[in-house]
């Protein structure tokens, strides 16, 4: 019969932070200063409509941004598993 094997010792190791997270936190970060921008202009500059607009796409854009790094991030984990 097969002899089990002994159990090796697993050596801790680093935990290595990953930069999608980091990425992920400063977008989200621009997105929300944008809207207390946005916030701030709506309430106190009603006379200038027009520089919400820009305002708003660019929130948009980096939340888009923000959430496309994310689904990158799940893609390559999924593909690329840890073990490899």
């Amino acid at each position: 019969m097969l002899q089990p094997r002994e159990p090796q010792e697993r050596v801790p190791q680093p935990a290595r932070p990953d930069p999608a997270v980091h990425l992920t936190v400063a977008l989200l970060a621009i997105a929300a200063a944008g809207l207390l921008l946005g916030a701030i202009l709506a309430v106190y500059t009603w006379e200038v409509p027009g520089a919400e607009t820009p305002l708003l796409l660019g929130v948009l854009a980096t939340f888009g941004a923000a959430l496309a790094v994310q689904v990158l991030a799940a893609t390559v984990r999924h593909l690329r598993p840890r073990g490899r």
